[in-house]
């Protein structure tokens, strides 16, 4: 892993005890929009006696991106960093974002993602007694998708149930609590996606309070490729075969169980998809969840995780 500070303004981030210190932490590879990202945190309100820094870190095998921060931060108006950390594994980005972060707090955010104005203050105003806030991705449709893909929305990201079900896509993070306890994301799940699930699961194990904050606001634009079906369809699969990983690590009871439960939830959720009128919107919804119990089926069977950063 290699980093290099690429301008901003003089001053170094703050003390892991300065709680007016924050670091942006966005993870990418080869994803333009990445700059539309940066360009949202110029738009930051609310953050008056804030130092504000933000790293980006770059998964790709190559550093050519690194020249192009470094020509951004010469007029960025936050300190900016880049930071190397190559093998297309998501895991080692995440992990060296955590790396970067000498602040005691440090807000994570996809490269595909804008901020909303006051996302920054409303994460940090709810972060009183708790070491984790997560905040609400917002899926953006545009007028050239399917209707369906705005109205059945599988695309946001929401907490819905336990607040350990959290994500990395909008999280601020208490980083004096993750270096005592050693959490880190696991290098195995990097090409599978998943790592982020299973690294709040063990953050609550761990006794860390996480408060669910859907004020704070993040957008995405859903590209076509991604609203289909079958994109859909494998990304429910994939997130059943995560909750079997869950299952067989944090509840063994439930482990065993799973040939009997996801196998009676896929044959359930099957049958009301063709119940409903295929190609409806009802129909859709029971068939994302129908191979989310599928994929949870098949982990039980095969404990094995479709690639999704292969």
């Amino acid at each position: 892993m290699a980093s290099r500070t690429a301008g901003g303004t003089d001053h170094e981030d703050a003390a892991v005890s300065d709680a007016n210190a924050v670091t942006i932490c966005v993870c990418t590879y080869r994803r333009p929009s990445l700059f539309e990202t940066l360009k949202s945190f110029e738009r930051l309100e609310g953050t008056e006696g804030l130092m504000l820094s933000v790293v980006v870190i770059d998964n790709d095998l190559t550093d050519d991106l690194g020249p192009r921060i470094e020509e951004l931060a010469r007029t960025y108006p936050l300190p900016l960093r880049y930071v190397h950390a190559p093998a297309q594994n998501i895991s080692i980005a995440r992990n060296a974002a955590l790396d970067s972060v000498t602040t005691r707090w440090a807000a994570l955010i996809d490269d595909d993602e804008t901020a909303a104005p006051d996302w920054l203050a409303q994460l940090l105003a709810a972060r009183e007694g708790v070491q984790a806030v997560i905040g609400q991705s917002v899926a953006q449709y545009g007028a050239g998708l399917p209707g369906w893909a705005a109205r059945c929305d599988f695309h946001s990201n929401r907490i819905e149930g336990s607040v350990a079900n959290a994500y990395t896509s909008n999280a601020l993070l208490d980083m004096a609590f993750i270096r005592a306890n050693g959490l880190r994301f696991r290098v195995a799940l990097g090409r599978t996606g998943g790592e982020d699930t299973i690294f709040f699961r063990e953050f609550a194990e761990a006794g860390g309070r996480i408060v669910y904050c859907p004020q704070a606001k993040v957008s995405e634009e859903v590209p076509p490729a991604r609203a289909t079906m079958a994109w859909v369809r494998r990304r429910k699969y994939r997130a059943g075969q995560i909750h079997g990983l869950l299952c067989r690590e944090f509840d063994r009871r439930a482990y065993r169980l799973l040939f009997l439960t996801a196998g009676a939830k896929a044959i359930f959720s099957s049958g009301m998809a063709l119940a409903t009128i295929p190609g409806s919107d009802a129909s859709r919804r029971w068939l994302a969840r129908a191979a989310l119990h599928t994929g949870a089926l098949h982990y039980r069977i095969h404990p094995a995780i479709l690639e999704e950063y292969a």
